[in-house]
């Protein structure tokens, strides 16, 4: 026997001998498994299964949309399946459905993270959630918001969003100074203020940034982060 030949012999023996199961594991499928969206409107919609199955057909649909042609017959009871999902019991189920609709710029959930910013009673996703999304929708709503929120006395992790928020606003330059600058603010705030203000006034955020380095009372995170940001201008290649 040739060695062609019994190389055949043998694959047809191991082949014979290998279970069903395990041949049909590796053998490549006759045709792809085309995505059944209309079965994931279903569950979206459906508000007695568990919301993490809701949330998996809605990043699955998400998924869908990039194949415009063949999802756009869909697309308009996606949208409304994703609004009607902005007002449900379950927060990931809410904060999902926003997150989407806030990349296709739609007028409802921009009016909706509005209202619960303007009216905490209202809110669907906390503060600081509400102004990611909107700042990725509208960033002109947006700084309004967060100039109001840094300046106030919310919670720790909404100020800090605020400030990042406000790393494309150079109007806001003094608020984030002050913010960087106070030792009596939460370290958090601090860091996202430090962060914000080297984006929009670097003069100013390296003038501050010496004298928290000199301060010996000052925090070492803090001291951390503003060293980071000089270390990296220094070594950065100077502009021709």
């Amino acid at each position: 026997m040739n060695p062609k030949d019994y190389r055949r012999q043998v694959e047809a023996e191991y082949a014979a001998a290998a279970p069903a199961n395990a041949r049909a594991a590796v053998a490549p499928s006759s045709q792809p498994v085309n995505p059944d969206w209309t079965q994931d409107l279903a569950d979206l919609m459906d508000t007695k299964r568990d919301p993490r199955d809701r949330e998996a057909a809605i990043w699955r649909l998400q998924a869908g949309t990039f194949l415009a042609p063949d999802f756009a017959q869909h697309r308009p009871e996606f949208i409304q399946a994703l609004q009607a999902a902005t007002t449900d019991a379950d927060e990931g189920l809410r904060h999902a459905a926003f997150d989407v609709l806030a990349n296709s710029k739609d007028d409802f959930a921009r009016r909706k993270l509005t209202e619960g910013l303007d009216d905490p009673n209202k809110a669907l996703v906390s503060p600081a959630v509400a102004l990611g999304l909107l700042a990725r929708d509208d960033h002109s709503a947006a700084t309004g918001f967060a100039r109001a929120f840094l300046a106030g006395e919310s919670d720790p992790a909404t100020r800090a969003q605020a400030a990042r928020v406000l790393a494309a606003d150079p109007a806001s330059a003094a608020l984030l100074a002050e913010r960087m600058g106070d030792k009596d603010e939460f370290r958090l705030v601090r860091r996202a203020s430090a962060v914000a203000l080297h984006s929009v006034d670097p003069s100013s955020f390296r003038s501050l940034a010496n004298g928290i380095l000199a301060d010996d009372s000052d925090f070492p995170e803090i001291k951390a982060t503003v060293r980071g940001a000089l270390e990296r201008d220094d070594s950065a290649p100077a502009a021709p």
